[in-house]
């Protein structure tokens, strides 16, 4: 006698629910074998669909014994069960349970890659089952567009795909009119010839003529099952191996589900995109508002120029600054330039009459050596004076003129914007803050004859920067003196041993012969200046006086100018970077290379501004929260639209997905898209940046690389939680109590004799 394939033994299935008990099954007592073809009829309720889903192995059942090829089943667990339906058995349902995102084709080649078919072997037996189903020209349409009948004949297709040797098609033709039906009674017909096909249907005479065998089902009971003719013997067909083991089925399936929901993909991709857009901005702003300096006021006691991209440097050990040194600073990513006296920096200039300064009145002064000369006297306004700079060093492949040439002389200046500025001449006031009355300042005569694009206001010559440095030494060694000598070359007329001195202090220094005409007045430097640094023993011929107001001033000759300059850069330069966002980096680029730093606006920064640090409190709070409201978010609503999924998973789960390779497809989907949604949310980001809308790009100045990558592990973070949540729904709604692997060692499928 022929083995039945799969056999009830006193079967029973019950329904429970918190309030009733319902019986599905009672006691059922049936055997099956290839190559019958079963109608199992009765009326609604009676017991049939649920007879099917059990024989299918979707529904469990609670008492007696199913045996499938003479083994039991009863010890099965989710995992077995899983095996089973993907191996053994295929099911077809009354609501077609195809993928309705998915193309005709990807239906069967779905079905056929969850029992371990490579893809290219699952498309050529797709094509075959679509060519015998009359669907192949319909290969690379949505199953959601198919009518009714093209709906269910690719579920049919998907069922006679699997090498199978159990297909039960559950109410097949319910939807269905009579000539679609006809065409389903057919196919089910056709594949009874090489397997178990259990049709349950309302309507037995549209397969009477087909159907080898009736079982009739009351309240859940059999109360008929005749052979009505004799079946054929089976044609052995080509099974699955036991247990083949798909690969990278979660990733597989990943992938399927995405294109069969594009709108769904798109939706989910664009709300990743907007969170980490969110996270950055959020926590950009966080980031700026950490930093307290902005809720002080500037005092400007040690540093008169508080910049905020302000960077004063030397030496670590105090020793002047070199070539390689400077070099070394203008390489540090975010430094746009460099000034050599660092001095300079903190001295203002006035250029612009009514502007930064405005003439008082004018008189006639006495000139010892000339005719008398106009001097002007003025009024200048610190709040609306430029800080001095002399032609910056700019990092290597910068160019810094764009018409004219660089100063030669003290006298000329490069000035910022267009050409037409070139060869102007107007006075500069050289004004000395700190250390200076308001009313004094140095007068120099410029003439422009150069132009850039770079910075704003003008570049004086590197001699003006010498005199500064000059001076700053001066004070530096030796506070106590009442009278400073400063010494500087505005003008190249004079000869060695020549100077000039303010017009004011020249009665200090006139003597006049028996005929009362002025005796050319000769001393050594060392008169002038009794420190001991400085006592050069250089002789000066006095001849004559300029307009400057700073009473101890000495204008000498370009050569006796270096001798008491040392004619060196100082020790101490200016920098100027980008941003002040980029502070900090650069401050620690400078003492990893053997510089000490410091930001003058940061450390002049000290006078208590009550209300900006109240709105820094308050931004700081706002934008923790808000964080914490967009990752809540973001895990919140990524479960809520992978709730949407949990139906298609159930489907595959009919076909033969099992609980571990869907609970991997999860996390894959959740990888896929929100890498995806980073990528396109940093793409915005850079590209609102490189548009330089100022809200955006004042924020990325502030993120170092490093605080980019906590942040993004956060956002993916955050992601991968919400995957786990996800994970776990779908495991515990669609395939609940699944095992990582089935605990059954299945021999190979039974041989069938003919």
């Amino acid at each position: 006698m022929e083995q039945a394939i799969v056999a009830l033994h006193e079967v029973s299935k019950y329904y429970v629910t918190p309030q009733t008990v319902v019986k599905g099954l009672e006691r059922i007592t049936l055997s099956f074998t290839r190559g019958e073809f079963v109608a199992v009829t009765g009326e609604s309720g009676s017991g049939k669909s649920t007879l099917a889903k059990v024989l299918a192995g979707i529904l469990p059942y609670e008492n007696g014994e199913m045996l499938v090829c003479g083994r039991p089943t009863a010890h099965f667990d989710a995992a077995d069960w899983e095996r089973y339906r993907a191996e053994r058995v295929s099911f077809v349902s009354q609501s077609y349970d195809i993928l309705p995102g998915c193309t005709v084709m990807e239906n069967i080649v779905a079905a056929l890659v969850m029992i371990g078919e490579t893809p290219a072997d699952a498309e050529v037996r797709a094509e075959e089952v679509l060519r015998e189903v009359e669907l192949w020209e319909l290969r690379d349409r949505r199953a959601a567009k198919l009518s009714s009948g093209q709906k269910q004949r690719l579920s049919i297709a998907r069922a006679l795909a699997k090498p199978t040797a159990i297909l039960i098609a559950d109410e097949p033709t319910g939807n269905l009119d009579s000539a679609n039906s006809a065409k389903v009674i057919e196919l089910l017909a056709r594949a009874a010839k090489d397997r178990l096909v259990l049709m349950v249907t309302h309507d037995f005479d549209e397969a009477a003529e087909v159907v080898t065998r009736r079982v009739i089902l009351r309240d859940g009971a059999v109360v008929s099952d005749v052979i009505l003719r004799p079946h054929a013997a089976p044609v052995r067909i080509a099974e699955a191996p036991a247990h083949r083991t798909p690969k990278k089925l979660g990733l597989f399936t990943a992938c399927l589900q995405l294109r069969a929901r594009p709108i769904w993909s798109a939706i989910v991709l664009a709300f990743f995109a907007l969170t980490i857009f969110a996270v950055f901005a959020f926590m950009g702003t966080l980031t700026v508002a950490l930093d307290p300096t902005p809720t002080f006021d500037y005092d400007n006691a040690a540093f008169r120029n508080g910049s905020d991209r302000r960077i004063v440097a030397c030496r670590i050990d105090g020793a002047p600054l070199t070539a390689d040194d400077l070099q070394t600073i203008l390489a540090i990513d975010r430094v746009e330039s460099l000034e050599r006296f660092g001095y300079l920096t903190d001295v203002q200039y006035a250029w612009q009459p009514d502007v930064d300064y405005r003439v008082l009145y004018s008189v006639d002064r006495a000139n010892p050596d000339a005719d008398a000369v106009l001097i002007d006297y003025i009024e200048l306004d610190p709040s609306a004076m430029a800080f001095a700079q002399t032609v910056p060093l700019l990092p290597e492949g910068e160019v810094f003129l764009s018409a004219g040439r660089l100063p030669q002389a003290v006298s000329e200046v490069v000035a910022v914007g267009g050409e037409e500025m070139l060869g102007q001449s107007f006075a500069l006031y050289l004004h000395d803050a700190k250390n200076w009355n308001r009313s004094a300042f140095h007068h120099v005569n410029v003439t422009v004859v150069g132009v850039t694009d770079y910075g704003e206001g003008l570049y004086l010559h590197e001699d003006i920067g010498r005199v500064y440095l000059a001076n700053a030494r001066m004070y530096l060694a030796e506070r106590e003196s009442n009278r400073r000598y400063h010494f500087y070359t505005p003008n190249a007329d004079l000869e060695p041993g020549q100077a000039r001195m303010e017009a004011s202090y020249m009665q200090y220094l006139q003597e006049y012969d028996e005929n009362g005409e002025l005796i050319p007045v000769t001393f050594h430097f060392a008169r002038l200046d009794a420190l001991q640094d400085y006592n050069y023993d250089l002789p000066l011929e006095l001849v004559g006086a300029h307009t400057s107001t700073f009473n101890v001033l000495v204008e000498v000759s370009p050569e006796d100018f270096a001798v008491l300059t040392h004619a060196d850069d100082g020790d101490q330069i200016s920098i100027t970077i980008e941003d002040y966002a980029y502070t900090d980096r650069v401050l620690d680029a400078l003492l990893g290379s053997g510089f000490a730093a410091v930001s003058p606006y940061r450390e002049g920064s000290v006078i208590p501004n009550r209300e900006a640090a109240a709105d820094r409190v308050q931004t700081i709070l706002v934008c923790l929260a808000a964080f914490v409201a967009v990752v809540a978010l973001e895990i919140i609503l990524l479960r809520a639209m992978f709730a949407l999924q949990l139906e298609s998973y159930r489907l595959l789960r009919y076909v033969g997905l099992n609980g571990v390779s869907a609970a991997r497809s999860v996390v894959w989907q959740v990888l896929l898209l929100v890498l995806g949604g980073e990528a396109v949310g940093l793409g915005a980001i850079f590209l609102c940046a490189a548009f330089d809308l100022r809200a955006v790009t004042q924020i990325l100045k502030y993120l170092p690389l490093g605080t980019c990558v906590v942040l993004w592990m956060v956002h993916f973070g955050a992601s991968l939680f919400a995957a786990l949540w996800v994970r776990r729904a779908v495991r515990k709604q669609v395939f609940p109590d699944a095992s990582v692997a089935p605990d059954l060692a299945w021999e190979e499928h039974e041989e069938v004799q003919a």
